[in-house]
């Protein structure tokens, strides 16, 4: 293989050509563990953490997603999990569910809407086949653990 000298090309042709090399080998923003730290669902009127207690964590890896957690509102206990793969194009993330907690999920596919600011992970979802979220949403938010 040919080795190219960067220095020599013009700025805007070494300034692509550094991007392209910086960006092989990276994961992407969303691999690693998140810590739940917000949460808003459909199903509730109420919210986490502030009325709902307990915790979650979710991980990426570069085809998978997992998540496990325990959540509780007065007396009533939501163990909830599931894994599966998923694909992301830009902010568009879709989940293709192997197990989830809610068996019904199960074999299904989440379109979810995804944004990464620095160490916060923010999800809302169900978006529709054209990506558009309904009137009433759920919203989670996680920060990086790892």
């Amino acid at each position: 293989m040919e080795t190219i000298r960067i220095d020599i090309i013009n700025p805007k042709a070494k300034s692509i050509l550094q991007n392209l090399a910086d960006l092989q080998g990276k994961k992407s923003s969303i691999e690693g563990s998140w810590k739940a730290v917000y949460g808003k669902w459909i199903a509730y009127e109420e919210t986490f953490p502030a009325q709902i207690r307990g915790d979650q964590i979710k991980m990426f890896s570069e085809n998978y997603y997992m998540f496990v957690g325990q959540f509780v509102l007065d007396t009533l206990i939501v163990n909830n999990y599931g894994y599966g793969t998923y694909t992301l194009d830009g902010n568009k993330f879709e989940e293709i569910v192997k197990l989830h907690a809610n068996e019904s999920r199960i074999g299904g596919k989440i379109r979810i809407l995804i944004e990464v600011k620095n160490d916060t992970l923010t999800q809302c979802w169900p978006a529709d086949e054209n990506w558009n979220l309904p009137e009433e949403y759920s919203v989670e938010k996680y920060v990086r653990v790892n």
